[in-house]
C-alpha cells in the first residue's frame, strides 16, 4: 500500500483541533472527508505528526495517509484542495 505525506495549512477558527471530537468538526475530520470524496472506495485514515488545540492555526502540518493503489501526487494534490474547505490547503 503507498503512503502520502499531506503538508497541511489552515485557518483553525472554525475548528475543534486537529483531532476528532465528537461534537465539533476537526480538521483530520475535514481533510479525511476530502480524501473520501477522491478515494470513494478507500478506507482512509489519516494521520498527524502533532495536534493543535481549537482555533489554533497552522503552517506546515505534515500528516499521512494509506490507499490500496498508487496514484500521481500532483492529481492527489489537486483533487484535495478542490475538495477541502477554503481554510484549509495543502
Amino acid at each position: 500500500m503507498p503512503a502520502y505525506k499531506l503538508d497541511l495549512s489552515w485557518d483553525g477558527t472554525n475548528y475543534c483541533g486537529w483531532q476528532f471530537q465528537p461534537n465539533a468538526l476537526s480538521i483530520q475530520e475535514a481533510v479525511e472527508r476530502a480524501l473520501s470524496k477522491i478515494f470513494p472506495n478507500e478506507q482512509i485514515s489519516l494521520v498527524g505528526a502533532g495536534r493543535t488545540d481549537a482555533g489554533v492555526h497552522a503552517i506546515q502540518q505534515i500528516a499521512a495517509f494509506h490507499i490500496q493503489h498508487e496514484r500521481p501526487p500532483e492529481i492527489i494534490l489537486r483533487g484535495l484542495n478542490s475538495k477541502l474547505p477554503k481554510d484549509i490547503v495543502c
